[in-house]
């Protein structure tokens, strides 16, 4: 998912800054403070947070995510809680790096976790500040006034950094979210545009294949009527030469008969029969080529 992979980004670039910073602080440490300090809270503190971010980075590398960002937020948190109240002089400098550590728990974690650390660093916020109070002349305060005064700073600051980059984290998961559904409202919309070009190219090729059964239909009707009438034309060729000749000599023998009186009618009606023998075998062949479509003409 793209906000996955944004967040997976974001928490490998600020494991890698940190680890970068926090390793300059401990080379500072190494340099310029007393091996009994270094060696004190103070300077384990730091190598703790150093090793913190280095697990971190190599968690991450595995893919384990959630592991990689809470060991290292967690162990920085509780860190820097301490180092601010060991260490007077190093309470600003904790503090700001806890808002640093808030800022990226609001861009890191979802609300249910998130609000569970964050209300973790405000116990211990209040907590140091209960200490100091308590230990005013230790940490150099002129009155609890003072402390308050200070404290309440670290609170606003922590809560204005923390909100302002939860709120722009919830709302960037809201547009990315309103983007992923659009996104697929679209694909859906192309599917169906797919599916549907897809059902008009089946029609198309539907009605192509019609129009070419249409074209042969036609074609083959065409055929059966010049067939036809070639059939016709036939018919009248024959009735006009093979039945128009044997009627036409029907009747001359018979018009024959009625001129002359002594008519041979035995002879008559052998040339009569054969004759009209003959015209019923020419009828029976037309009829025989009309029923079969065999071309049987003389």
């Amino acid at each position: 998912m793209t906000e996955k992979r944004i967040e997976d980004f974001f928490l490998k670039t600020i494991l890698r800054i940190s680890f970068v910073g926090v390793l300059l602080i401990v080379a500072v440490d190494l340099l310029f403070m007393s091996s009994d300090d270094f060696l004190g809270f103070g300077g384990l503190v730091d190598i703790g947070i150093l090793t913190s971010i280095a697990i971190g980075m190599v968690l991450h590398k595995w893919g384990y995510y959630f592991l990689a960002l809470i060991i290292p937020l967690s162990f920085s948190a509780l860190a820097l809680l301490g180092i601010s109240i060991a260490y007077s002089q190093s309470i600003t400098t904790a503090m700001i790096a806890l808002v640093v550590v808030g800022f990226s728990i609001s861009i890191l974690l979802k609300s249910a976790i998130k609000n569970w650390i964050h209300a973790f660093i405000y116990t211990g916020m209040f907590i140091v500040s209960i200490y100091h109070i308590s230990n005013i002349s230790f940490y150099k305060y002129d009155n609890v006034n003072q402390v308050i005064i200070n404290f309440t700073a670290y609170f606003m600051v922590y809560l204005i950094i923390t909100c302002s980059a939860g709120t722009l984290k919830n709302k960037y998961d809201s547009i990315t979210l309103e983007l992923k559904e659009k996104n697929i409202k679209l694909l859906e919309q192309t599917v169906l545009m797919v599916h549907q070009n897809n059902e008009l190219v089946e029609s198309r090729n539907e009605l192509n294949e019609i129009n070419q059964n249409l074209e042969s239909i036609v074609e083959q009707r065409t055929n059966n009527v010049k067939q036809k009438n070639e059939y016709l034309i036939k018919y009248a060729y024959t009735n006009a030469h093979h039945v128009r000749g044997p009627l036409a000599r029907i009747l001359g023998l018979l018009q024959l008969a009625k001129l002359d009186g002594e008519t041979d009618y035995l002879f008559l009606f052998d040339k009569i029969d054969y004759e009209a023998k003959e015209i019923d075998v020419v009828l029976k062949t037309i009829n025989k080529e009309l029923e079969e479509g065999q071309d049987v003409f003389f």
